[in-house]
């Protein structure tokens, strides 16, 4: 997977610290701080609606799965693997005519491979498709480095904190954790310019669409209370 961390995502940290005293006469320092990723997702889910009154009866249910099967195979899609059936349904219309609808999921793994199955999908006229989420596979392992990440920035703090007054610190007498900050990820569809194969000085361009996914960013904090050790002397 593309990942792309901020430049010192480990050393970025923004932190508040306090000194105080317990009733048993230890001291202690209280910090705060974070860590900070920016990741490219490397799943999305599509979903695909077969509709057999959207072509008025010209294509039957399995007409219509013949075609995806087909769109699927074009762009490469594993789609034992990939394809999954959500949900399938009956309804009729004014005059009671009865249709199929079959809603499918599938999973792909960039912004460029759903850009190809769309543009297949189109190209067998089905076009009841969106996507629905984008995420990381590897979530569980950038957030606990993060999480370690900010640990280690909050006792780099508290470090300089304490020796700025000659002390030390010791163990850490409290670890609080907060829920993980978690953003961004959206699909967007933004425009580039092709110019035609023939192309001229004076040829026109043409606007086509183009899947995007945005970066998630994932940021892991921590409040940390270390022991004051009392200074050298």
């Amino acid at each position: 997977m593309k990942r792309l961390f901020l430049m010192g995502a480990f050393a970025l940290f923004v932190s508040t610290a306090s000194f105080s005293q317990s009733v048993e006469d230890k001291a202690y320092v209280d910090v705060s701080a974070y860590a900070r990723a920016k990741v490219v997702p490397d799943r999305a889910e599509i979903e695909i609606t077969l509709k057999e009154s959207d072509n008025k009866g010209r294509y039957s249910m399995d007409e219509l799965e013949k075609r995806l099967a087909v769109a699927l195979n074009e762009a490469g899609v594993d789609a034992e693997k990939q394809l999954s059936l959500y949900r399938q349904y009956v309804s009729t219309d004014k005059k009671r005519r009865i249709y199929q609808y079959k809603t499918f999921k599938l999973v792909v793994y960039n912004a460029e491979e759903a850009q190809i199955v769309m543009d297949a999908l189109t190209a067998q006229e089905l076009s009841n498709t969106r996507i629905l989420r984008t995420w990381c596979e590897d979530y569980k392992q950038i957030s606990d480095s993060l999480k370690v990440a900010a640990v280690k920035n909050a006792a780099s703090d508290a470090r300089v904190l304490a020796g700025s007054l000659n002390q030390s610190i010791g163990s850490a007498l409290r670890i609080s954790y907060y829920a993980s900050r978690y953003s961004g990820g959206a699909v967007r569809n933004t425009v580039m310019l092709a110019a035609k194969a023939e192309a001229s000085e004076d040829a026109a361009t043409v606007a086509l669409p183009k899947v995007e996914f945005d970066e998630i960013e994932i940021e892991e904090s921590v409040n940390i209370r270390f022991e004051l050790l009392p200074a050298e002397k």
